[in-house]
């Protein structure tokens, strides 16, 4: 597999944490916040938990081995596992549903292309030189279908963080700063 083909995959990787916003902790449902701040930041922390697994499974594409490769992918999905029942187990905040709706369609969407997209682009990035013309079309076909549609749910999420923020009176920038 050519270079430009890792890199691609990379790109994919990375591209999610380009819209990482700001994070602190906190809870709902089954956790207690104390503020919507707090709850909005409980969010932001678990996204962050899976940008820097992704990160962390990105920098081990060029340098690191199978194993460890596959100990990372394994390490996020178990990650994203984990997030994706956090954000399950929050309720509304006070009697507003969309932020932590918008968060589960992207969580769900998280755990859904860790399972099978990113363990078949794995695969074929594993594969190296050895991938086939035909396979690096489809990882390339992949990378794009699963950017497109997490670049719409993220941007989803990222209207329903301002808004939230908004009704309830603190500053969100989309962009961590």
């Amino acid at each position: 597999m050519s270079r430009s083909v890792g890199i691609t995959v990379l790109s994919a990787l990375y591209f999610a944490s380009v819209f990482i916003s700001c994070g602190e902790s906190a809870n709902s449902g089954s956790y207690h916040f104390h503020s919507p701040v707090e709850y909005h930041d409980f969010i932001v922390d678990q996204q962050n938990v899976i940008i820097r697994q992704m990160l962390k499974l990105n920098e081990l594409y060029d340098s690191g081995s199978e194993k460890a490769i596959r100990e990372r992918f394994d390490s996020l999905r178990a990650s994203s596992k984990v997030c994706l029942t956090n954000i399950n187990n929050l309720s509304a905040y006070e009697t507003d549903s969309t932020l932590q709706k918008d968060a589960l369609a992207l969580f769900t969407f998280y755990d859904a292309v860790f399972s099978k997209e990113y363990a078949r682009m794995l695969q074929i990035f594993l594969k190296g030189e050895q991938a086939s013309e035909a396979e690096v079309i489809e990882l390339n076909a992949i990378v794009e279908s699963v950017g497109l549609k997490e670049k719409d749910l993220q941007d989803k999420l990222i209207q329903s963080q301002s808004r939230f923020a908004s009704e309830h009176q603190f500053e969100f920038s989309a962009d961590g700063e």
